[in-house]
């Protein structure tokens, strides 16, 4: 009897044990919380968090309902740039020693050891690959011994991960070994093809991850052409599509989001217009998001070297002496729309800096167009009139004026430096960078 009962006070500390993760951050500070993410196709969701003690540790306890896969953990702020992923598969507990130079090594987790080491010795064996293929002459005995030897350790690491969560992220992103190495340019191309074959894209481990995303990104850029890189690229682009079509339009909107993104914040503008016009727009339709569509629409129309959107305005008053619309207005080489407003104390400081300055140049150089964003027409009248050298355009609504939605302006002063044809030249984001801009177009 005595047995009995302690084998039932032990079994409920068995059964319902909680995994932990631990992380020591080094130094410590500068860092002040740890918050745990699960990774999702559309987003990361929250979990759970911990402010981090003084000597650089926190410790979170995992919830029993947590499903096993790729997770997150952000460190700081913003939460897009202070973060790395892991994986949790339910059955342990994670510990981690984490510094900006080395990041995150673990040291209780044997999934993320494994995972870890896997993409650090593949990240080496990538640059060794490189090497070779840039050497002016291209050594076949040396590639085929660094081949050989690798995938001998791609065998071994796959062995071991058999069975874990771990395995399926190293299935699509392990490297390509050719049966028979030729030459560089067929290995190359076998090898582009390979990395596409091998993304699984309906895995749902794999969409809850950003694996298939950093795969993406891989495909479309780093096997590009060097010699047509934008023609390749988009043709990367129209495969990786096509790809995602045993995908739910919601995936594919959601994946291919985030490639644009990355295209739009590497300055990519050709390439994220590409995407948006012949698949994105359409996609995010098909998803039921017409308002991802409609700002699609919105950043290619205000994209570099894209006309400017049109717009038209009435005489008024003494303000705007006749009616006109931007793109029937001529006589200059060059053309300045901006947003300000009467009540933004920015406003009022930069505008008569922008008008005597423009004042003083040649007049055939630059014509300026300032909309005031406004609720009350009294409120802009005194002020624009002060202001003869320009344009003036009343905009009433103010941040539901049609202008204004036109050019995305969501804050005042906001400018637009046209070329004489009104192709969109720079969207400077100061008055500084504006009169820098003029000055080079002026000489």
């Amino acid at each position: 009897m005595i047995k009995k009962l302690f084998f039932l006070l032990l079994f409920p500390v068995i059964a319902f044990s909680q995994q932990a993760m631990k992380g020591h951050f080094n130094p410590a500070e500068g860092y002040t919380f740890a918050i745990l993410y699960r990774i999702a196709p559309d987003n990361v969701f929250y979990v759970a968090d911990s402010n981090i003690a003084a000597d650089g540790t926190f410790k979170i306890t995992l919830p029993k309902d947590l499903k096993p896969g790729m997770h997150r953990i952000v460190y700081n702020v913003p939460q897009d740039q202070y973060f790395f992923d892991f994986i949790y598969n339910g059955k342990e507990d994670i510990e981690f020693n984490f510094s900006n130079k080395e990041g995150a090594i673990f040291l209780v987790s044997d999934e993320n050891k494994l995972w870890t080491n896997y993409r650090k010795e593949s990240g080496m064996f990538e640059k060794e690959l490189t090497t070779q293929f840039t050497e002016t002459s291209f050594n076949k005995k040396e590639v085929r011994k660094l081949l050989k030897e690798k995938k001998g350790w791609l065998d071994s690491v796959q062995k071991q991960a058999k069975g874990t969560t771990a395995y399926t992220f190293i299935n699509v992103t392990k490297p390509y070994f050719p049966s028979k190495l030729e030459d560089i340019q067929d290995y190359k191309i076998a090898a582009k093809k390979d990395l596409l074959e091998v993304m699984d894209v309906s895995n749902p481990l794999l969409q809850n991850s950003a694996i298939l995303l950093e795969q993406s990104l891989k495909y479309i850029f780093n096997h590009s052409d060097p010699e047509n890189k934008i023609a390749s690229r988009k043709e990367h682009i129209d495969l990786l599509v096509e790809k995602l079509q045993s995908t739910t339009p919601q995936y594919q909107k959601n994946l291919l989001k985030n490639v644009y993104d990355f295209m739009i914040v590497n300055e990519q503008l050709e390439l994220s217009n590409y995407l948006a016009e012949k698949h994105l727009i359409a996609i995010s339709e098909s998803a039921n998001d017409p308002y991802l569509a409609a700002a699609l629409r919105l950043t290619k129309s205000l994209s570099l070297g894209k006309v400017a959107p049109d717009f038209s305005w009435p005489a008024f008053k003494e303000i705007t002496k006749k009616p006109g619309s931007l793109l029937t207005l001529d006589g200059a080489e060059n053309y300045i729309v901006f947003f300000w407003s009467s009540l933004c104390s920015h406003c009022l400081e930069e505008v008569p800096i922008l008008h005597e300055y423009m004042a003083a140049l040649p007049e055939n150089k630059f014509k300026v167009i300032a909309v005031g964003l406004e609720d009350f027409e009294q409120e802009w009248t005194p002020k624009a009139a002060q202001f003869s050298g320009f344009t003036n355009v009343l905009g009433l609504g103010k941040w539901n004026n049609e202008i204004g939605n036109k050019y995305d302006v969501t804050e005042t002063p906001s400018y637009y430096l046209l070329d004489k044809d009104k192709k969109i030249v720079a969207k400077p984001e100061t008055l500084e960078d504006l009169i820098l801009l003029v000055e080079a177009r002026d000489e």
